[in-house]
């Protein structure tokens, strides 16, 4: 066996699209509670705080599969682990390596960072060993992981939010919840991929309304803080109106043309787009993640291609 073939399983087990938008979620949590205040930016705590996020992603995915293994059996037999590339010992090794690796990697971005990682680590868990098949209660999890991963890199950036926040900290806590709700939008959509017929109900709109409702609340809020310098609300409101239009297509054209899990692959992909968004808000610093995002989103495409993401 070549070493691309000892390494496929593991890339299709992590879903190596999904680890792409994965940093973006603290990249824009620390730049948004660091914004106005660049003394408080430490490149250290956020590398930390990305790579805590990333390894925990990655604990999640693997804990999923080790958890569905017999459903996966039946319903995704060509999957790692019922397929037999990966055994189950190996699997849960390294589910064990991925999640103490993102906890002493968050410890390096501050205490309050450690806890943050401790209580998105505790949803992971709580969600694979019993919310998953629950139906609000695991579609909130789902949502909560990102919202928690965005609070993540806010943290390493201000190690106070929470015990002293302050009116410019309210941004943060937007973007976090905005994140929170697409994902639980598109988690719903996700949960009947595996049905017979496609589900045709008003579910496949709670993405868009997600991204309606918070996009143009936070740059009201940002806006009314005057937070914004002459030239970010133009990019700002460019980004935000492709969000909104990638996920009114997955909801309307593209969900009739397409299978489910290729949509919710979609989404997945738009949250780049989000993330991008959540960076120029935290004004002209956040110009060039906000480009790295958007080229990412087409890498993403290509590798979609290849790998599921759904």
């Amino acid at each position: 066996m070549n070493t691309r073939d000892r390494y496929t399983p593991w890339l299709r087990l992590i879903r190596l699209p999904n680890l792409l938008t994965v940093p973006g979620d603290p990249v824009a949590g620390f730049l948004l509670a660091s914004s106005g205040a660049p003394h408080l930016c430490a490149p250290l705590a956020l590398a930390a705080a990305a790579g805590a996020s990333l390894c925990l992603y990655a604990f999640g995915l693997i804990l999923n599969d080790l958890m569905d293994v017999e459903t996966d059996s039946r319903e995704r037999p060509e999957r790692p682990l019922p397929a037999g590339e990966i055994t189950v010992p190996q699997a849960r090794m390294a589910a064990v390596a991925m999640a103490l690796s993102g906890l002493n990697l968050a410890l390096g971005a501050g205490r309050p960072a450690l806890l943050i990682a401790a209580a998105l680590a505790g949803v992971i868990v709580l969600y694979d060993a019993a919310l998953k098949r629950v139906p609000v209660l695991g579609l909130c999890a789902m949502g909560l992981c990102r919202g928690l991963s965005l609070l993540l890199g806010a943290v390493a950036a201000r190690p106070e939010l929470f015990s002293h926040p302050v009116a410019a900290d309210v941004p943060v806590f937007i973007a976090a919840a905005g994140l929170t709700l697409y994902v639980i939008g598109f988690s719903a959509v996700a949960k009947r991929e595996t049905d017979s017929e496609k589900p045709q109900g008003r579910v496949r709109w709670l993405p868009f309304i997600a991204l309606l409702l918070v996009l143009p609340f936070l740059i009201g809020t940002l806006s009314a803080q005057k937070r914004f310098d002459a030239f970010t609300p133009t990019v700002y409101v460019f980004l935000m109106v492709m969000a909104l239009m990638r996920a009114w297509l997955l909801g309307g054209l593209m969900y009739r043309l397409q299978p489910v899990p290729v949509t919710v692959g979609g989404h997945i992909r738009n949250l780049l787009m989000l993330q991008a968004c959540f960076c120029v808000a935290a004004g002209s610093q956040g110009l060039l993640p906000a480009a790295f995002f958007v080229l990412l989103s087409f890498l993403f495409a290509r590798l979609a291609a290849r790998f599921y993401s759904s």
